[in-house]
Order: C-alpha cells, then structure tokens, then sequence
C-alpha cells in the first residue's frame, strides 16, 4: 500500500503542476487582454501581417510568469540545492530576455542589437553551466563550447520568433516540442526537474493558446516567441552537459523540428536570392515564404494550416522518440527513417528553396562574376592562413603541431573577430589605403588577444605537454602574430596586384581590334584614368586598342608605366607612327603648351589621324541655392 502511496505522490506531480500553470496562464492572459493595450502593446495589420484588426501583443509575459511562479512553488515544496539550482539558472537569462522582448514589442528594437543582447543571453546560459562538453570522448575546449552554446541559442531563439507568424502557431508546436521532450526526458531516467520543467511549460502554453488560437485575442510577441526557444535551448543542453554524442546532438534537433527546419529554409532562401539578386536584401530581411506563409495560400484558412505544421510537429517528435528507442539497439533504423523523412519534407515543403537554387545554378554559376568568387573564398582563405602561421609557430617553438584546444583557442578568437569587425563586408578587389591600415590593426590586436587569451586558458596544458616557458610561449606569440600579419596581408596586397597589374594587362593585352590603335599623350593622372576606363569598356567588348604611351618627361623614356611601354616624347612621333602605327592621338595630358598642341595637330592632320582631348568634368543637374533666387 505505501508503494502505491508514493507512487501516486510521485505522479501526482506530474499533472499538478501543468495544470497550476495551465489556470496560472489563463488568468494572467485575461489581464494582459485588458492592460497590454493601455500601454501601447498593440500589433497594427499591414505589411507582412495576416491579420485584419488591431490585438494585443507582448503576451508571452504571461507564459513567462506563470511559468516561474508554478516552477518557484515546485522549488518551495521540493527544497534542494539542484532544483534551486535549475530555477535561477533560468529565471536569469529569461528576465533579461523578457526585458528585451517588452522593449521590443513596444518600440520595435533594430536586428542588430536584439542579436547582441541574444548572445548576452547565451553567454549567461553558458557561463551558469559547468562549461564542460565532450564530444565522442575530446573533451571541448571552453571558448569553443561558448562559441556553439551561442550558435545554439541564438539559432533557437530566432526559429520560434520566425515560426510566430500565425494564429497559435508557435504556442502549439511549443505543446508538441515540450510534450516530446517531456517523455524523452522520462525515459532516460535522472532528469525528472527537466521532466516538470517541460509538463509546466505544456501547461503554459495551452493555457495561452485559450486566447491566441485563430481569432487570436492576444499575441505572443518576440516576449514570448524568444522565450520558448530558450526554454527548448536550455533543455536541449542539459541533455549534453556530460557527454555528446551523434544521438543526443539529434535529438533535441528533431524534438524542434518544425521551427529549425522553418530557419533552415529561411537562411537557404534568403541566401540564394540574394546571391541572385543584390538588391533583394539580406538574412535578416523577412518575406512571406515560412512555412506558415506557403501552407495558408494553399489551404486559405489558418485553423487548417495550423493543424498541418502541428501535425508536421508531431512527426518530428515520433521520429524524435523513435531515434531515443533504437539508440541502444540498431540505431542505424533511426537513422534510415530520419534521413527518409528529411528528404520527403525537403521535397515537399523547400520547393521555393530549390527552385532558387537551380535558378542560382542555371544563370548565376555559368558564368560566376571574378570579384563575388573572392568575396566568397575570402574567409576560408584567411582561416587557412591562421592555420597555417599557428601550424609554423608551433613546429618553430615547440616541435610539433600543437594540439586542438590551443588551435580552437587561438583560431576561433582571430576568425570571429575578422568576422564580427567587418572585413569580409570590404569588396578587396577596390579596397583603399585606408582598409588595408585598418586590416592591420585588427590583425595585430586581434592575435594579441588570443595569445592573451590562449595564455589564460591553456598555458599549463601547453606546459605539460612541451615543456613551454612563459619566454617561449612569448617567442611563439611573437612569430603567430608576426606570420598572421604577414600571411594575410600580403594576401590582400597579392589580390591588389592581381586586379590592378596581372587582369588588367592581360586583358589589354589580348584585346580584339578595337574601333581605333590609340596612342595616349601623357603617362600621368589622366592616362590611368583612361586605362581604368578601357579596362571597364575591354569586359563589354567596345574599346580602343592602346599601341602605347609618349610623354615629355625624360625620366620616363624606356620604362613603362600603367603596363605600356613610353614609346618616346612628342618630338619622335613620325618614328613611332612608323614602327607602331595607330590611327588616333589621345591628349592624356594636364599640362599643354599651345606651340605642343599646334604641332600635333599638323601631324595628325599630315597622316589623316583622329585627335581627341581626355576631359574629366563636373556637370550640375540641380542646385537649390540657385533656383530659390529666381
């Protein structure tokens, strides 16, 4: 009998918690209904909105107080170091998110700094943890498991806000996910504060989605959506804190599904269009082809298409269950349905997807544009090149090629900083002085950071390895910086010599016979000019053909400038006209006497050549100042 007793005590929790939040959530939903709109919280139609009418948003504040008042009254009654444990570690990062997420459902926050305060979230997730990862037994290194527990989050975080685009749609596949977890959690035993966690977020949720099924009353807003997906974040760590594992990194995947397939098309998407199209914006720019968008223009009723994607929510979660069961037997099965579903569902709902890609493929890599090539290979080249000046420091100083955690350490510190500064956003075929100043200087504290940061985190391993003295862990940090300085901008300077010297000659060079064989007057300013604009004019197939160059200046007879030879001055133009014949005389010059330009006329008109003057003008379409005074 007291078997039964604690066993119905045990269970008991299980469903009286849910429901705690569950009525907890229906109250404070009615109460947002009223006052949310007094103070401003108002989602207006229009734009890439479906609704018709004005509703309140900013409602997930009631998911997030019903959910940690149930959670604190769950703490009270059953007190323990581990569940106090659990309940600040995510009341913390969620208040901050919750602030973030009010502001921003009033004031409407720029992309930019709602990613920034994301990764302060996540970096306060990660700093809360224990911080240690393995993967197939290698133990993490930290700075590499805070780089993928931001990647995690923040990728979470934006895939239920992204998928909150219908009427109950991310309260419902949050039901789904959190259910799936909820019985995953179960059967692996040992998480039963993650088992509550999940049953109380269910209850939440459906409590909620009393109001916010279609006719929504309320709204989640980025409060609410931000806040499911760091429930989900945090729940899916907590199943790796020890160990990773093929199956435990897919797990979680599958278990949110629905929402990280969603931010997966939307990245493909948006990627692909832009590549086609520069004009058609970025990532970060929304469109109307999610999921939801595509499901309502075929079924033309929400209710419909909200009962599609959670039945498409659900399939992830039986997969999700069926992966958990064949883990310990044959888990090639789990993964041979996985891999079935994943196709079906990339054939049936990424059509948009792939036709862009083909489009891409058809138009775009046929004849791929020299410049967006580099701009592409650009980061992988420079993370080579790290690699590379890390490689040659460590066989320099410590006779060998050092070991992984010192490599991430070190890699992950300079690559997201080049990343995160901006270069990449350069277009290095036309960079200035200026960016190539500034590549310097982000490359040379950028090293010393990580060394800094190399020396914080793994000096002792690095000791106890090879022996490493601070004065040598200092030789090795001056020939890392030394050679990532070195590698990389003489990289940038080789681009530079490549378009300005090595394709612009052969170009010219190999060029077809133009209208005219020019000869240009003038080795300065203006004739550079020139050559820059017969470059441009040699790509579209309609230029002259430059024979030469003749300039007055004696320091320049017999060398060659812009890639042409000087040929002579002015004086010697019958002896070039008969060694190299041309049909047109081009005036590259600032500086021309009247006595010059009269005896070049005669030559020209002697040999019947045309004559042109090179002119660089400024013409005014518009001035306000002018017109006011009429």
């Amino acid at each position: 009998m007291k078997i039964i007793s604690d066993l119905f005590f045990y269970y008991w929790g299980f469903l009286l918690y849910p429901f705690l939040a569950f009525f907890s959530t229906i109250l404070l939903t009615r109460l947002c209904i009223i006052w949310l709109p007094k103070l401003g919280y108002v989602d207006n139609p229009g734009g890439r909105h479906i609704h018709k009418k004005q509703v309140p948003r900013g409602g997930g504040v009631a998911i997030i107080m019903a959910f940690f008042l149930t959670l604190a009254y769950y703490v009270l009654i059953n007190p323990g170091q581990t569940s106090s444990e659990l309940f600040w570690r995510l009341l913390i990062p969620s208040a901050l998110l919750g602030i973030i997420g009010m502001i921003d459902d009033r004031r409407e926050l720029s992309a930019k700094f709602k990613l920034v305060m994301q990764i302060l979230v996540a970096t306060l997730v990660w700093s809360s943890n224990n911080n240690y990862y393995t993967i197939f037994g290698w133990q993490i290194p930290p700075l590499l498991s805070l780089a993928m527990v931001i990647v995690w989050i923040v990728v979470l975080l934006n895939a239920f806000n992204l998928i909150d685009g219908l009427d109950g749609l991310a309260a419902g596949l949050a039901i789904v996910t959190a259910g799936c977890m909820a019985i995953w959690f179960f059967l692996i035993k040992g998480h039963s504060l993650q088992v509550i966690c999940m049953l109380i977020l269910v209850g939440a949720c459906l409590g909620f989605l009393r109001y916010n099924f279609h006719p929504a009353k309320i709204f989640l807003g980025d409060t609410g959506s931000t806040f499911l997906g760091l429930m989900f974040a945090i729940s899916g760590l907590s199943t790796i804190d020890q160990a990773v594992t093929a199956t435990s990194l897919l797990l979680p995947l599958l278990a949110i599904g629905v929402p990280l397939f969603d931010v997966i098309l939307a990245i493909w998407r948006r990627s692909v269009r832009k590549l086609l199209d520069p004009k058609s914006g970025g990532i970060m720019v929304g469109d109307q082809d999610h999921l939801h968008h595509r499901l309502l223009r075929k079924t033309k009723k929400q209710t419909t298409t909200a009962y599609l994607i959670y039945l498409l929510g659900c399939g992830f979660a039986i997969a999700t269950l069926i992966l958990l069961y064949f883990r310990n037997s044959t888990l090639t099965i789990g993964y041979v349905i996985l891999l079935m579903g994943v196709l079906i569902a990339i054939r049936q709902l990424a059509g948009v997807e792939l036709h862009a890609s083909a489009k891409l493929i058809l138009h775009g890599v046929v004849k791929p544009r020299r410049g967006l090539l580099i701009n592409l290979t650009q980061p992988f080249i420079d993370f080579f090149l790290i690699a590379v000046a890390y490689t040659v420091a460590c066989l320099i100083v410590c006779n060998s090629f050092g070991d992984p955690h010192s490599f991430i350490t070190v890699f992950a510190s300079v690559s997201l900083l080049l990343c995160f500064a901006g270069t990449y956003r350069i277009y290095w075929l036309r960079a200035g002085l200026s960016d190539y100043w500034r590549l310097r200087v982000l490359l040379f504290f950028g090293t010393i950071f990580a060394d800094s940061l190399l020396y914080i985190l793994e000096y002792k391993r690095m000791e106890d390895l090879y022996g490493i003295t601070p004065f040598c862990f200092l030789i090795w940090s001056i020939i890392f910086t030394a050679l990532t300085m070195f590698l990389i901008g003489s990289e940038r300077l080789l681009i530079f010599y490549a378009e300005w010297f090595y394709f612009r000659k052969l170009d010219l060079k190999h060029q077809n016979s133009g209208q005219h064989r020019v000869l240009l007057y003038g080795g300065g300013l203006k004739c550079r000019i020139f050559i820059d604009t017969l470059y441009c004019a040699q790509r579209f197939g309609d230029s002259d053909q430059v024979v030469g160059i003749v300039d007055d200046d004696p320091v320049l007879t017999g060398l060659r400038v812009y890639g042409f030879p000087i040929l002579g001055n002015s004086s010697q133009l019958e002896k070039i006209y008969k060694s190299h014949p041309f049909d047109k005389l081009l005036i590259a010059n600032r500086n021309n006497d009247d006595k010059k330009m009269q005896a070049l006329k005669k030559f020209c008109e002697k040999h019947e050549i045309v004559m042109s003057n090179l002119i660089f003008e400024e013409e005014e379409f518009y001035d306000p100042k002018k017109i006011s005074q009429y």
